[in-house]
């Protein structure tokens, strides 16, 4: 895993707040209607498979690399991995995922 500073970039996201996996956040937004928040990308995390994987199944997990995330509320973090959904991380202070999120066009 490498989380790696990029140059800002603005993304739409729909965010959860504190979801418990990625499966709770794909059910709540396909059952409601999530308004998409616009966001500046500021670093990325590149995640292995098996790393991202066991990221998404314990969201409520604190993780290093958000502890030293130090963004404004309208900052976050994108989380990649290969053959996975790109998630959009806005730890607002706290040492886990408070709010956790996909782009429009995931």
């Amino acid at each position: 895993m490498t989380i790696t500073p990029c140059r800002a970039y603005p993304a739409a996201v729909r965010f959860s707040r504190k979801p418990a996996s990625l499966r709770a956040i794909l059910r709540e937004h396909s059952g409601y209607h999530i308004e998409e928040e616009r966001v500046c990308v500021v670093a990325v995390n590149t995640m292995t498979a098996a790393e991202y994987d066991a990221f998404v199944c314990d969201l409520s997990r604190a993780q290093d690399w958000i502890a030293s995330f130090n963004g404004r509320g309208d900052q976050c973090i994108a989380v990649h991995a290969p053959a996975r959904l790109t998630l959009y991380v806005r730890p607002e202070d706290y040492d886990y995922p408070r709010y956790v999120g996909l782009a429009d066009a995931d």
